[in-house]
């Protein structure tokens, strides 16, 4: 009777193979981990629209001596809604550390229009973005 030997294993050139390109493709992806993603601007983005919505919103929901503004702050990363209501109320949106935006502060009236003589235009950045809002209140991507 023969006996066959079985060998397990992988051979040197395979192994060399399958080292060579985990190694490529670890040069290529982790540095796109590591850089601020577009989705990161794209959210930044929606928030803003979101939150001059919510901002004019506001404005047009409560009484007349209700005083909205929606500023934006770079240095804090932040946005900020503040309003009168039974005293001064504020919503705070957090921003990431690793996105810059313009700062910026505009008021709301009453009927939903905005205190800017033109129309004013945020910049989102690393991966460029612009949110702008109309005289009328209007917010959205420019």
């Amino acid at each position: 009777m023969e006996r066959r030997l079985q060998k397990n294993g992988f051979t040197l050139i395979e192994m060399v193979t399958v080292i060579t390109v985990v190694g490529v493709l670890a040069v290529v992806m982790i540095p796109r981990f590591l850089q601020p993603s577009n989705f990161e601007s794209r959210t930044v983005s929606d928030q803003l629209i979101s939150s001059a919505r919510q901002a004019q919103q506001l404005a047009m929901s409560k009484a007349s001596s209700a005083n909205v503004t929606w500023s934006t702050n770079n240095g804090a990363k932040r946005i900020r809604i503040r309003y009168t209501e039974g005293g001064n109320q504020t919503i705070d949106i957090d921003v990431p550390n690793n996105i810059s935006i313009s700062n910026s502060s505009i008021r709301f009236y009453k009927n939903g229009a905005a205190n800017i003589s033109a129309q004013e235009e945020i910049t989102i950045s690393p991966n460029p973005r612009s949110v702008c809002i109309e005289t009328t209140g209007y917010a959205h991507a420019c």
